[in-house]
């Protein structure tokens, strides 16, 4: 990389990525009697049942979420009734991908590798991986577009907006074990974005490495910027471990607006400044990092003293994002440069405005432009949206040495 190196960690896995078919799940939903009731829980999913039934409730709901499937048989079994394509997911290299869009290329660190994951590596991407022989199964990846309907004798679901889905088991991920070369890596780098620690397990595990992790970010140059993705956990009572350590590592915590509503644990208006300006301040007298990153589907915002550094990298990370929701893993450079110069709804253009009236020098903010397509993409946004942000943090110097805590 020309101008700054990049290291993106952790995880990676191959996703199958169904397509959207209300005939089919309307049809597994009759089969197995599934009714309002069943939708509301948020019990293990160990059968298909279960499976069905979480991703009705989801629909229901309009939300997104990753949730732990206990047999990888039956996410198989559930994906071989739908058409699909393969692709390569997780935060880190879709955020690569993103960079690749930018001319920029990064070194991933993977949970595990093999043939099929090297072919679909995004190209000009280097990666690290630890000493690992776990088995690593497919992730279910479900997108549903606004509007999507759902309707049997019992059931009569309307999406209300399009979301993703991620559906998993997958012990390479769950043990994830680091290279031994990851602190020489980040020594070298301008940027580390730590994400994927979602699948760990247990606490033991998941404190090893967040010391292996510590460890590198006291390797780590003066002038780089350290980077916290949070995700939906699969344990959830490890979520607050992790934060809490990554609260004294990272420059910058980037998160999505639904993962900022389950923290805070209400809902958040996301076209009420003041609603909005409440929520991101409680989180950042919660986590005391330099810069507070929150993306959702009307804007992308960051909260903190250093926060206007980062309004170039907010509006890239939010031109990748929306050229994936439009053109999918086909957009090319010049659907990025399209996709800038697309106007901004009233709506957000208003809330924007309240916005900066105040939060002031605190806050800044970039509008989610306005595109119009039969058929989103909805997954990989939060990752791609992090790709961009970073891609800029690594091209200029003074927006890290702007937010980072190890500057003199």
């Amino acid at each position: 990389m020309s101008t700054a190196a990049v290291v993106l960690g952790f995880g990676a896995a191959v996703d199958r990525e169904i397509a959207w078919d209300a005939v089919v799940l309307a049809d597994l939903a009759q089969h197995h009697g599934i009714g309002p009731a069943d939708l509301v829980g948020a019990g293990p999913i160990r059968t298909e049942r279960d499976l069905v039934a979480s991703v009705l409730g989801y629909l229901g709901r309009g939300a997104g979420g990753e949730r732990r499937v206990d047999e990888p048989e039956v996410i198989t079994r559930f994906s071989d009734r739908f058409a699909g394509v393969t692709s390569l997911g997780g935060t880190c290299v879709r955020a690569a991908a993103a960079m690749g869009l930018l001319g920029r290329c990064a070194l991933v660190h993977l949970a595990f590798v093999d043939d099929e994951v090297l072919a679909l590596l995004p190209p000009g991407a280097a990666y690290l991986v630890g000493d690992s022989d776990e088995a690593s199964y497919p992730h279910l990846i479900v997108q549903y577009p606004a509007g999507a309907r759902v309707r049997t004798d019992r059931l009569d679901l309307v999406a209300p907006r399009a979301n993703r889905l991620i559906y998993v088991n997958d012990p390479a991920n769950e043990r994830l074990l680091l290279s031994d070369d990851l602190t020489t890596a980040v020594a070298g780098a301008a940027v580390f974005l730590v994400s994927g620690l979602n699948a760990i397990r247990t606490g033991a595990q998941l404190r090893d490495r967040l010391d292996r992790i510590e460890a590198s970010v006291a390797a780590a140059r003066p002038d780089s910027l350290v980077c916290y993705e949070d995700a939906g956990y699969h344990e959830p009572e490890l979520a607050a471990v992790v934060r809490s350590r990554m609260a004294r590592l990272v420059d910058v915590y980037s998160l999505s607006d639904e993962e900022l509503a389950a923290l805070l644990g209400r809902p958040i208006d996301l076209l009420d400044a003041a609603d909005v300006l409440d929520a991101v301040s409680t989180l950042a007298g919660r986590v005391d990092v330099p810069v507070v990153v929150v993306h959702s589907r009307h804007w992308a915002l960051a909260f903190g003293a250093p926060a206007s550094h980062v309004e170039p990298a907010l509006a890239t990370g939010v031109a990748l994002a929306t050229t994936r929701y439009a053109f999918g893993s086909a957009a090319s450079p010049a659907d990025v440069r399209t996709v800038r110069h697309q106007p901004v709804d009233d709506a957000t253009s208003r809330f924007l405005s309240a916005l900066a009236a105040l939060g002031g020098s605190r806050v800044a903010a970039a509008a989610v432009p306005t595109v119009d397509v039969e058929s989103p993409t909805t997954v990989g946004l939060g990752d791609t949206f992090i790709g961009g942000f970073l891609a800029e943090c690594a091209a200029s110097a003074s927006i890290r040495t702007a937010v980072s805590r190890r500057s003199p």
